[in-house]
């Protein structure tokens, strides 16, 4: 895609990596608000974590895509990669240093459906992006 200018629009693979990371320290809030006040946390994760990525990933999306609203889409499915990326580092990384923790806990259906949602939020949030750029008139 091109802006006004004629040149292309390529992803900002940083500001990805960043709307990423943010969206899945929100995650991690609303999960850890769920062990907190839930008695029965993974029945309730399993239910709530799903539309909350792709929630939080919308608004991931949306930032991510704010630079580029030419490839807005492709730009927030980026974020949402870069979230299922960090939460599989951090599902790795858990598995190499606490001692109940396997990294396959991360591969239940409740979780690859959050993942799925997640890059589906960003692209969704990203979309919106490309949309209101293209009702907008040009300057």
């Amino acid at each position: 895609m091109e802006v006004a200018s004629g040149t292309p629009q390529r992803p900002r693979w940083v500001r990805a990596l960043v709307a990423g990371l943010a969206a899945e320290i929100a995650l991690i809030v609303v999960a850890g608000l769920i062990y907190a006040t839930t008695a029965d946390a993974e029945a309730a994760m399993n239910l709530v974590v799903p539309p909350a990525s792709f929630v939080v990933f919308i608004a991931a999306g949306y930032w991510s895509a704010k630079p580029v609203p030419g490839i807005g889409a492709l730009q927030g499915a980026l974020a949402g990669a870069w979230g299922v990326a960090l939460y599989l580092a951090l599902g790795l990384v858990a598995s190499l240093f606490a001692k109940d923790a396997s990294f396959t806990d991360g591969f239940t259906p409740a979780y690859l459906i959050a993942h799925a949602l997640k890059i589906a939020g960003g692209a969704f949030g990203g979309w919106l992006v490309a949309r209101n750029a293209a009702t907008r008139p040009a300057s």
